[in-house]
């Protein structure tokens, strides 16, 4: 966890020089739960109506793919998306998504672009997976994204493992009230160990 909301104009994604601050770890029944009590504990708002997609490179777009038929087969949320993660979505997996322009500027943020519905208050969550690009226009726009989530009030993702793992999360419907039963923590020693043994 890293409070970018008082940084004013950093870019908040983590290099790994960064994003071991502020590690947060929590159990869980599984890998999933665990993961989602993680993000829950940083302040993190799962989605309720609309997610925005804005992912550089088809590498990161198909590995989050099946994870984006399983947002369009939930059928709870709107999902916005740049112009070439849409047109590959389109190409790929048939998938119709809300196209949104990517800003050129800050001012760029018209009816019709990332900016605007981010401003709007009309994303819950951007997903937004820069890593992998050198070209200046991503950079910028991508940024221009990030930031703008993370000013008004928008969840973040910068990372596609996070968002393959957060939509596994929605999938099970672990954004349910009463999804999760607190417990006392001696109730996880019960839980058999994965990758050892107790004598």
């Amino acid at each position: 966890m890293f409070s970018f909301t008082r940084l004013r104009g950093a870019d908040p994604t983590l290099g790994v020089e960064m994003a071991s601050t502020g590690e947060v770890a929590c159990f869980g029944q599984d890998q999933n739960e665990a993961f989602l009590k993680a993000m829950l504990s940083t302040n993190f708002n799962l989605p309720k109506d609309s997610i925005m997609l804005s992912i550089a490179t088809d590498e990161k777009r198909f590995e989050f793919s099946e994870s984006a038929l399983a947002l369009v087969k939930l059928g709870r949320f709107k999902l916005y998306a740049t112009p070439g993660t849409a047109k590959y979505y389109k190409e790929h997996l048939n998938l119709d998504l809300t196209v949104v322009q990517k800003p050129t500027d800050e001012a760029d943020d018209g009816a019709g672009t990332a900016l605007y519905e981010i401003k709007a208050g009309n994303v819950d969550l951007v997903i937004n997976i820069s890593d992998g690009t050198i070209r200046k226009d991503e950079i910028t726009s991508g940024y221009l994204i990030r930031r703008a989530s993370v000013d008004f009030g928008s969840s973040l993702i910068t990372n596609v493992k996070c968002a393959v793992e957060l939509v596994q999360c929605l999938e099970r419907g672990m954004d349910k009230p009463g999804a999760f039963v607190p417990r006392h923590i001696a109730d996880y020693y019960e839980i058999p160990p994965v990758g050892w043994t107790l004598k």
